[in-house]
């Protein structure tokens, strides 16, 4: 009984592909009456949903947000600045905030990042995917 519950149990956790399962959710449309406008609205996968809350490694492409040479917070795409989501080649899904635990200087530069996965279908000014708590590690 105890080895089915194991393989039960190991069969039914999902394993964090990085891009790939952040793309398991659909778009929706939503009118937020507070901001008088519409807005894209994530509806994430149950697999996805195992996820909230738990670090995560991905890789992808830094776009800085401040001024500074250093950054704590940053959007990771999965694709370098020319194609991603704010140049309306990529969507939604493709990218993801992120809070460091210390600032790092690199700019436009390929990264794998670890922090806590946090699912956003809330708050319309904000990504989907947040990543808090985050370290970087350079790969270029």
């Amino acid at each position: 009984m105890s080895k089915a519950l194991i393989i039960f149990t190991w069969w039914t956790v999902s394993t964090f592909n990085g891009w790939d399962t952040l793309q398991q959710l659909e778009v929706r449309s939503a009118y937020d009456d507070l901001l008088g406008e519409t807005f894209d609205v994530p509806v994430f996968s149950d697999e996805l949903k195992q996820f909230d809350g738990k670090e995560v490694t991905i890789e992808g492409y830094t776009i800085p947000l401040q001024q500074s040479t250093e950054q704590d917070y940053f959007v990771l795409s999965r694709f370098p600045y020319n194609n991603c989501f704010f140049c309306g080649n990529a969507g939604p899904e493709t990218v993801a905030e992120v809070y460091t635990n210390k600032p790092i200087t690199t700019q436009d530069a390929r990264v794998r990042v670890t922090g806590k996965l946090k699912l956003n279908d809330a708050d319309p000014l904000h990504l989907f995917f947040i990543l808090q708590d985050a370290s970087v590690e350079v790969l270029d």
